[in-house]
């Protein structure tokens, strides 16, 4: 038995729950400041509001200022608040935390280096680390089709894990996977990362097309979004090279599959729907902070258009215009 500390009671962190507890260990779910509402509904007894279900009745729930007492004595810390609170939820996490301790992240998406070059999650969590964890650190990161709703279902879900380092891999992959939460393996960090934060901004591609529908400028765009599907995957496939991935990610669960469930379900999804239709970016935005639902690809768009031009990468012909329509207001 394990003990585990879940950063972050949203979606995925809350879902994780469920598997981790189905194979007998002990769970700490640690909210931030911006989870405070389910924790307490949580403690009430009540149904997970986003996750519309209860928790494990054994997992135990933490408010953003018991961050210390969550992460004491944790096996097994897991990073899943959004990719753009990754950075200042560790930061306030690292001095909680010893030495050797293996970390586990499911955010998906690209962060900006203090030199201001963009690069993936792992890379700004091994830049940021405080010296006394860097000997021996561990990390594994997360990416492949893995809708939060489904997982806490215990519908059936397949994802992959990635490390570096081959028993953190195992370790991570043994306290997780049941008979409905299969995990494959693999050493491609960065080609997995790539692939988890890109296939978010091309799913509002997809979704732009039902926006497209939605307005009455098309009846129908299945053969539309199956070319885009199609680019989508080439254009990753170039992103993964640059970083020197392997070729066979990008045609597996990490980018195919996650960009089909991402392009046909979720928020994603429904922000291309929403910009597609003639909403300004602006309006999208705010409407969706306002429902708590603003998505990852959104600023992957931002942050992947700079992340290839810093790298001088050609023939990414549907991430260009992408940027345009959401950042410039370019008509879909």
């Amino acid at each position: 038995m394990a003990d585990i500390t879940i950063l972050g009671a949203g979606f995925m962190g809350s879902a994780l729950t469920v598997p981790a507890t189905d194979n007998g260990h002990r769970v700490t779910l640690w909210g931030t400041w911006l989870d405070d509402h389910i924790v307490e509904a949580v403690r009430r007894g009540e149904a997970h509001p986003k996750l519309r279900l209860r928790l494990p009745p054994s997992v135990r729930v933490y408010p953003h200022a018991e961050l210390a007492e969550a992460l004491h004595g944790a096996d097994l810390v897991v990073n899943a608040v959004t990719s753009e609170g990754t950075l200042p939820v560790l930061a306030r996490a690292f001095p909680h935390l010893t030495a050797g301790t293996p970390m586990m992240s499911v955010a998906k998406g690209l962060l900006r280096r203090r030199t201001g070059r963009v690069d993936t999650i792992s890379a700004n969590i091994a830049e940021r680390l405080p010296r006394s964890l860097r000997r021996g650190f561990r990390l594994v990161t997360v990416g492949g089709p893995s809708k939060a709703m489904e997982l806490a279902r215990r519908v059936p879900t397949a994802v992959c894990y990635a490390s570096h380092d081959a028993a953190a891999r195992r370790l991570a992959r043994e306290l997780f996977q049941t008979p409905f939460y299969a995990i494959q393996e693999t050493e491609d960090v960065r080609g997995l990362e790539i692939c988890s934060a890109f296939k978010n901004a091309y799913a509002i591609a997809i979704g732009l097309c039902d926006g497209l529908e939605k307005a009455g400028r098309w009846e129908a765009t299945y053969n539309t979004k199956a070319a885009l599907f199609a680019q989508a995957i080439a254009e990753i496939g170039i992103l993964v090279r640059r970083v020197r991935g392997d070729a066979a990610t990008p045609i597996g669960l990490p980018a195919v599959g996650d960009l089909f469930v991402t392009g046909v379900a979720g928020r994603n999804r429904t922000f291309g729907e929403m910009r597609g239709s003639g909403m300004p970016t602006d309006k999208v935005v705010t409407e969706l902070q306002a429902r708590d639902e603003l998505t990852e690809g959104y600023a992957a768009i931002r942050m992947g258009h700079a992340f290839a031009r810093q790298r001088k990468l050609r023939g990414l012909r549907l991430l260009e215009p992408l940027y345009r329509i959401v950042y410039q207001n370019a008509d879909a």
